[in-house]
């Protein structure tokens, strides 16, 4: 084996065949898990390509050990230790949706049937044309996230007359400053003298013109502001006949075409592709439900050219996150219970009467707590995605007692929930919507003393 610094890094899958992680595993789940793993080792891997002469970390067996209570909130890094209670189930803390433990666990499989660095090259092959079928592209091309492939895209676009509406010329909701990155290229205009998008104008503008105009979803956005950006069909139908490109990032959207995307007014990959765009982007970790990545397809011709790019082999996807979005694929090609198997599907598509019966029971079961002065629920609306989009949803909310206000919080540092504690004069509200029916009991569980009468219901929860 090489002695190269990156070749010193375990993979995912060795260290979650390690206890503790493979215990954590159990109690947490497998997705999070390697969720954690990942990124924890980010600087690692920053590390190794620098070619930096000695990484610092010392066994493999002490590199689970200290990955595991990193996890867990004990050293007070990693996820935030908090619980979710905001209603976002993406926002700019927390951008990425929950993978599904099944994508893991095939993932896991599939990394041992075959030699990754031998088979890399037929494999991002088979993955891309999968893309393809799904959606009617002729090409696609997977990176490694979302920031590298609109660096990239705005690199290429620079080369040619491209313009932009200035709607949607600011950062994203997580965290692309457009502005930034479009003015460091160069060779890309604004349309529009304000924040509404005149398709008049837009027409005008690119009128017989053999220029591309970029156009971004209004679920890149957060705020008022996103509600005032047409629908991307709109967009693309403006161009439609005309010598103009159409590139459209899509934001949060999937690939296909479901319930969701209805819901939220949301144009998929597909239906981006049959409408007539010509190169599209979306995010491999949003409502496709996979790894955090990026994927561009469309027309061949534009995506040959974004291949010859000399940054564009640098910043395709890696072999683990291709293994991942294969899995993924899979599951959308499928057709069986796509929103049971991908968990942010899931979270979204509970409906309004399941919420209503679990929050009712996590009342009656927290009420005996003695942190808790007063459990109740109540219906509400919250905004689970970008964009402005309003969903019903339940939620709890608790008054903490006196000892509660020290102790309870202590012990939720380490509920596994994806997202954050709001709390208001010792008020604690849970958002139903965003917590897995599996942690109900490890949350009851959190608000019990250790010699409590519900001592162990919290390991209960970590299994389905």
């Amino acid at each position: 084996m090489s002695d190269s610094p990156i070749h010193r890094i375990p993979s995912i899958a060795q260290l979650m065949e390690l206890r503790p992680l493979k215990d954590l595993a159990h109690k947490v789940s497998s997705g999070a898990v390697a969720a954690g793993i990942r990124t924890y080792l980010e600087p690692y891997q920053k590390m190794a390509m620098e070619a930096a002469p000695t990484l610092p970390y010392t066994s493999l067996q002490g590199l689970a050990s200290e990955i595991s209570h990193w996890i867990l909130g004990k050293k007070g890094q990693g996820r935030p230790e908090v619980i979710n209670a905001t209603g976002h189930v993406l926002g700019r803390d927390f951008p990425m949706g929950p993978i599904s433990e099944e994508v893991v666990l095939q993932a896991h499989v599939r990394r041992h049937e075959y030699r990754l660095a031998a088979a890399a090259t037929g494999f991002r092959h088979e993955v891309e044309r999968l893309v393809c079928e799904l959606t009617g592209a002729e090409s696609a091309i997977i990176f490694k996230d979302r920031d590298a492939a609109i660096y990239l895209l705005a690199q290429h676009l620079a080369d040619f007359e491209t313009f932009v509406p200035r709607a949607q010329m600011s950062a994203t909701f997580d965290g692309i400053n457009l502005p930034k990155i479009l003015g460091e290229v160069g060779g890309v205009h604004e349309i529009g003298a304000s924040n509404e998008v005149d398709f008049a104008e837009l027409r005008t503008a690119l009128q017989d013109k053999p220029a591309r105009l970029l156009w971004l979803d209004r679920s890149n956005f957060d705020g008022p502001g996103s509600a005032a950006i047409p629908a991307t069909e709109k967009a693309i139908e403006a161009l439609r006949g005309g010598k103009s490109e159409c590139w459209v990032d899509l934001g949060i959207a999937g690939l296909l075409p479901d319930e969701t995307h209805a819901m939220f007014s949301l144009t998929s990959a597909r239906q981006a592709i049959e409408a007539g765009a010509d190169v599209v982007q979306v995010g491999g970790g949003f409502l496709l439900g996979g790894p955090d990545c990026a994927i561009v397809l469309g027309r061949k011709e534009p995506l040959a050219l974004l291949r010859q790019m000399a940054l564009a082999s640098h910043l395709k996807a890696g072999d683990a996150a291709l293994v991942e979005m294969e899995a993924c694929l899979r599951i959308h090609q499928s057709g069986e219970r796509v929103d049971d198997r991908l968990p942010l599907l899931s979270l979204l598509s509970t409906p309004i009467e399941n919420l209503d019966l679990r929050a009712t029971r996590l009342v009656e079961q927290l009420e005996i707590s003695p942190w808790i002065e007063e459990a109740t629920s109540r219906p509400a609306e919250t905004l689970p995605l970008p964009g402005g989009v309003k969903l019903a949803t339940r939620q709890v909310v608790l008054q903490l007692s006196e000892e509660g206000r020290e102790e309870a919080l202590e012990h939720l540092r380490s509920f596994p929930a994806v997202a954050w504690l709001d709390e208001a004069e010792g008020e604690i509200v849970l958002d139903m919507r965003t917590i897995f029916p599996r942690q109900d009991s490890e949350l009851v569980a959190k608000f019990v003393p250790e010699d409590g009468p519900c001592e162990g219901s919290g390991v209960e929860s970590g299994e389905k």
